[in-house]
């Protein structure tokens, strides 16, 4: 049973209507998408495919291939693999993200590791099947397994394996340290598979309620029952840190060189949830599905919102209150969730006390804390089903109206803070966040209908029963909303990959705002990337990129954004494309656009749609506005294809001083709300000031195309625009672009992108006076004809190491970032080599102490054999 929800949610992933693979919402080269209907964004956080599968894909390929993951090529100038932490790098289920739909598989394995584990923790605790079937399932499609698909997603799961080692050792604190070892290293391990899998902020947070915990289970003890207790957990953890040892020397050794972003100083302290989010926490999609408001209060809300519970659990959980027995552990469970709440919207006095607590400071609690509190609601559900069937029904049948009258109090406490916000997302009239709206209180009138019809039935424990039924539809089905906001279809522009593939070598591509690959996918696809997006990142990469390329640039994320950002950054960027070429860059990926000229100023807010159908067209009469002279080769101009239909041919005809041109593009190849390149058959001379007028037509075809339309950026009433057979609105004209001259070093023109190569670019290996042959990144043959230093572009970091020709040979910096050796007359075989300092006898120890634990399950196991044989 406990497989059958991982297993259905796996299967409808990979068979269903969706395309469910990150690389089509986040690659930045998918093509032909088509949105399923439904607004928003499957997850809160873009890094379920920035770094938690494009950099845990490179790891499992490196595994794949017999290399250890401790550095990734591809990305920046070179940077950590293992000790960047969101990869996952050494987590076993990561090996999954190398085979088609592997992240699918990895989330339903992690959902079954979830329920299973809640099933054993409930279990051992005392509760009957029923309810620890039931809080298992109900764990399974927990909030913060729906929203967060990165890397947060990943120890959550261990968390009720960590509670179900303690209620072990807790029940066998008299018994022979030979019976106790299978429950320590089973903690061990399930300790050190959380450190592995990836968000160190999540394992802590979580561990404070393990500490709750075991403060409340040591209260049921004697003096020397405690001892053997904490003694257990003591070896637990210490078994637990050198299992974890590989990964926490790499992270350790990285974070000395790291930008951590918020991470620093007083990090998030004073940061937390307006009152706002309180009830989505209850109803989980009453201000519509994920980020498609525009409002900007709601979308702050989603991005830091980690998680919910939903209104049937928090019903239950109130009437578990009110059955007798386990006092004290309501009163626990009640008191972690009324804390991490009061941290999570910043209530005074436990807020400033909660920060008081080591290392708290630099971690979104608002946002991690989830897990931990959303399992202590379940945890009061599974208490209520275990007890019910003991309950008279009369007394479970006001309990239960009780619970359901006191949630829509909750709800109604709840609105008191996001009543505002309601309003404004009702008055935007949209249809879609009506629907929610109204949706979200006929769910809540429709679970409170179906609990209090479970409360009336005769019997207690078919009220269990049904009760159980309830909370899981619930979870399933806000569990598999957010599926239907990923496209239904799409294509990935493979041969814009397959391209730099075979042609980077081992140089670097720059993708821009534009277009191009996504920062980190790079990695994914096996091509040198200077973006990245990562969190820590190396504090030397920042700093050149700053000082070098790009003074706008962030540390933890680098991708050149004009001109919204700032109007001088395109400027920038231009000037300095010889020192991107320098930093080993040979492509450069941007739109179809690239290089072309605005023909008048427009505002990026207000647009609308301008249909054309067949024989339809617009006629435009201006004047140059360029400060330089232009020769027109090719125009641009931003359509809308109605999710990919239309069909028929687009004509321009653009003249000037009575020379006319024309050019003809073909609407089945052009891709949905972005720029369309039409080329002309011949230039156009337009000086500063030239009158001109340009021709949109659509010549034939049955679907219509739609030119988007925007507000003039100023009264300009040298502009007339007429059309054919509706005129557009008044002061509204297309994003119309020119092209001047010849696009020089334009290598490659696809779906997605435009690829310019950069001249002079810098060799991945150079030395004067000597040839290369590079049998990879880190090895590479010379040949010199005098002694020489070679320069490898690679960030230089403590836990690099060189050989030539077998002997030492040491690496010192260059240009303030990469790595320089010497190297001798003649010919020389040269290797580099990272492993972070102290890493050998990580190794080793996590090597000892994974043969302990396995000797003692095997040990087990052959117990449980012999007595089955016996």
């Amino acid at each position: 049973m406990l497989s059958a929800i991982p297993c259905f949610i796996a299967l409808f992933s990979i068979f269903g209507p969706f395309l469910t693979d990150t690389v089509y919402l986040y690659s930045g080269v998918a093509v032909n998408v088509q949105a399923s209907g439904l607004a928003g964004f499957p997850t809160i956080d873009p890094n379920a495919g920035f770094t938690s599968f494009a950099l845990g894909a490179r790891a499992a390929l490196d595994l794949l291939s017999g290399h250890l993951p401790l550095w990734n090529h591809y990305e920046g100038l070179g940077t950590p693999l293992l000790g960047e932490m969101q990869s996952a790098a050494l987590f076993p289920p990561t090996l999954l993200l190398a085979f088609p739909h592997g992240q699918a598989l990895e989330q339903a394995f992690l959902q079954l590791v979830a329920g299973v584990g809640s099933f054993l923790f409930f279990r051992k605790f005392g509760l009957g099947a029923k309810a620890a079937l039931s809080g298992s399932l109900l764990f399974e499609v927990n909030g913060v397994f729906a929203w967060l698909r990165n890397a947060i997603f990943n120890p959550a799961a261990f968390l009720p394996w960590l509670l179900f080692a303690v209620e072990g050792m807790h029940a066998m604190a008299e018994r022979p340290l030979r019976q106790r070892l299978p429950l320590i290293c089973v903690g061990a391990a399930m300790a050190a598979l959380a450190l592995y899998a990836g968000f160190p902020e999540e394992v802590y947070f979580y561990s404070l309620l393990l500490m709750g915990w075991v403060a409340l289970r040591m209260t049921e003890l004697s003096v020397r029952q405690a001892l053997i207790f904490v003694s257990d957990l003591l070896l637990t953890g210490l078994i637990a840190l050198a299992l974890s040892a590989p990964l926490l020397v790499a992270f350790v050794d990285f974070l000395g060189e790291a930008a951590l972003g918020g991470h620093g100083g007083n990090g998030f302290y004073g940061a937390w949830l307006n009152s706002g989010a309180i009830i989505q926490y209850i109803i989980p999609y009453i201000f519509g599905p994920i980020f498609a408001s525009t409002n900007q209060t709601v979308s702050g809300i989603w991005g830091n919102t980690g998680g919910y519970i939903g209104f049937a659990p928090v019903v239950i959980a109130l009437a578990g209150l009110f059955t007798p027995g386990r006092r004290a552990v309501k009163i626990f469970l009640v008191g972690w969730v009324f804390i991490a709440l009061s941290v999570t919207h910043g209530m005074p006095g436990i807020y400033q006390a909660f920060m008081t607590l080591p290392l708290v400071k630099l971690a979104a609690s608002y946002r991690y804390l989830n897990t931990s509190w959303i399992f202590c609601v379940i945890f009061l559900c599974a208490l209520f089903i275990d007890r019910l069937p003991a309950v008279p029904q009369p007394m479970s049948r006001w309990i239960l109206i009780g619970a359901v009258a006191c949630g829509l109090l909750s709800i109604v406490a709840a609105a008191v803070g996001a009543w505002p916000l309601v309003l404004e997302l009702w008055r935007e009239s949209s249809l879609c966040h009506r629907s929610f709206i109204v949706g979200a209180l006929l769910s809540v009138a429709a679970l409170s209908f179906c609990i209090v019809g479970a409360a009336c039935l005769g019997s207690t424990g078919a009220t269990a029963t049904v009760v159980s039924g309830i909370l899981v539809a619930e979870a399933m089905a806000w569990f598999l909303l957010p599926y239907f906001s990923y496209p239904r279809e799409a294509g990935i522009d493979n041969d814009a990959i397959s391209f730099l593939r075979a042609n980077i070598g081992y140089q670097r591509i720059l993708s821009t705002t534009e277009a191009g690959l996504s920062p980190n996918y790079g990695s994914y696809y096996g091509i040198p990337q200077l973006n990245y997006n990562d969190l820590p990142a190396p504090k030397a990469t920042a700093k050149y990129i700053k000082a070098t390329l790009d003074p706008y640039a962030d540390k933890n994320n680098f991708i050149p954004d004009w001109p919204v950002q700032n109007a001088d950054r395109a400027a920038v960027f231009k000037e300095r494309l010889s020192q991107y070429a320098q930093a080993g860059v040979k492509y450069v990926l941007v739109g179809t656009d690239f290089g072309f000229t605005p023909a008048f100023s427009i505002l990026p807010a207000g647009k609308y749609a301008y249909p054309l159908g067949a024989g339809a067209r617009v006629k435009i009469s201006a004047q140059a506005t360029s400060t330089n002279p232009l020769s027109v080769t090719a125009v641009s101009l931003l359509v809308g294809t109605y999710n990919n239909i239309s069909t028929g041919h687009l004509k321009v005809t653009l003249c000037a001083y009575a020379t006319c041109a024309e050019g003809l593009s073909d609407l089945g190849s052009a891709e949905d709300n972005k720029p369309l390149r039409i080329a002309l058959d011949h230039p156009i001379v337009m000086e500063v000031g030239t009158k001109y007028t340009i021709s949109i037509e659509k010549l034939d075809g049955d679907k219509y195309v739609a030119l988007w339309m925007f507000p003039l950026a100023s009264a300009n009433t040298g502009i007339e625009i007429v059309g054919t057979p509706t005129t557009p609105r008044d002061k509204y004209l297309p994003d119309l672009r020119f092209l001047s001259g010849s696009e020089e070093n334009l290598v490659y023109r696809g779906r997605s992108m435009s690829i310019y190569e950069l001249p002079n670019t810098r060799d991945y290996f150079s030395a004067p006076s000597c040839t290369f042959l590079p049998l990879s990144h880190d090895r590479v043959n010379a040949s010199c004809t005098r002694s020489s230093k070679l320069i490898r572009l690679e960030l230089f970091m403590q836990g690099w190491s060189a050989t030539v020709n077998g002997q030492p040979a040491p690496i010192v910096i260059s240009d303030g970032v990469f790595q320089t050796i010497d190297l001798p007359a003649g010919d020389a075989q040269v290797r580099f080599t990272y492993e972070p300092p102290g890493f050998k006898v990580a190794l080793v120890a996590a090597a000892t102490s994974l043969l302990f634990v396995c000797a003692v399950f095997i040990s087990v196991i052959r117990g449980v054999l012999a007595s089955l044989s016996g």
